[in-house]
């Protein structure tokens, strides 16, 4: 008669516990991909998130090319950062983004020193960054005034009577620095130029190398960022004036962002240091910080040249 011991199992039974195991390990393996994910999660989190639905960031129109699609890539970049949509937008003339700045229609915009010290005596604008130039990421930048060789203009004393581009009524390096550069010439912009504004520093240059103008205002960063691109030679203009040196644009904020906003968004803006892409897109050269004290000397000269600023913004 077989003997029958404890050992002995059904297969029934041994199937049962394969089938135990293998749910156990499915389950195992399940709990290991949950805890992968979990931990990936802060990885991936937002990097600087802010509490704006949107952020709306405007920018001053220095270049006629700096229109939606070409700044793209650093809207899109800053979104990845905040974690929400921005909604870059160029204005019209500088005016439009003062306006844009002061009625919260910004939340956040790049500006020239003038325009920026306007937005912010006007409408509380608090400047937390300073963009650096493309070229040579310098801090600070200079105004030039710039004719041809064909004009056979040579000296400042040399324009009176000549037609004039400037760039904008609220432009330092375009308005605000090359008619104190003319007042101390003996030169009055308003009574010894036929001068008109062109909206743009490489609208400016355009006038100038057509011979639509004499000779007009020109950054010195424009310049620079299109002798580097190659759209530009030396030799095709001639550079009669050079200012002292002028802080690099700012990047503020409107009155009543929160702080805790405000210190993403200036996070994120150093972080994009770091993505040529988006630097190039937007024309900049990288960014700092910045505080509102940088851009009292701009105060101080139009100050001096008893410019109401009030009236620069309609």
């Amino acid at each position: 008669m077989p003997v029958t011991t404890h050992a002995t199992r059904p297969r029934w039974f041994s199937r049962l516990a394969i089938a135990i195991f293998a749910c156990l390990m499915l389950v195992l393996s399940a709990c290991g991909s949950t805890n992968t994910a979990a931990s990936a999660t802060p990885a991936s989190a937002c990097a600087h998130p802010v509490s704006l639905s949107q952020v709306n960031l405007g920018v001053i129109p220095d270049n006629p090319t700096s229109v939606q699609d070409a700044t793209k890539p650093f809207s899109d970049a800053l979104s990845k950062l905040v974690c929400k949509p921005v909604n870059l937008f160029v204005g019209t003339n500088y005016t439009s983004i003062i306006t844009a700045m002061t009625s919260g229609k910004a939340d956040i915009a790049s500006f020239g020193p003038l325009s920026y010290v306007l937005a912010a005596d006007k409408g509380g604008a608090k400047a937390i960054l300073r963009s650096l130039a493309p070229a040579d990421k310098a801090d600070h930048y200079y105004s030039y005034i710039i004719t041809t060789a064909k004009t056979g203009i040579k000296t400042l004393a040399d324009l009176k009577g000549k037609k004039f581009s400037f760039i904008d009524p609220a432009s330092t390096s375009g308005n605000l620095v090359p008619r104190y550069t003319l007042l101390n010439a003996g030169i009055d912009p308003d009574k010894d130029l036929q001068a008109t504004y062109v909206g743009s520093h490489v609208l400016s240059l355009t006038a100038v190398l057509s011979g639509k103008v004499d000779a007009g205002a020109l950054a010195s960063d424009t310049y620079d960022s299109l002798i580097q691109e190659g759209k530009l030679k030396a030799s095709d203009v001639v550079i009669i004036a050079k200012s002292f040196a002028i802080p690099e644009g700012p990047i503020a904020v409107r009155k009543d962002l929160s702080q805790s906003d405000i210190a993403s968004l200036q996070a994120a803006f150093m972080d994009l240091n770091n993505n040529a892409a988006a630097l190039k897109a937007l024309g900049s050269g990288g960014f700092i910080k910045d505080g509102d004290s940088s851009f009292d000397p701009i105060r101080a000269l139009a100050k001096k040249l008893n410019l109401d600023l009030t009236k620069l913004v309609k």
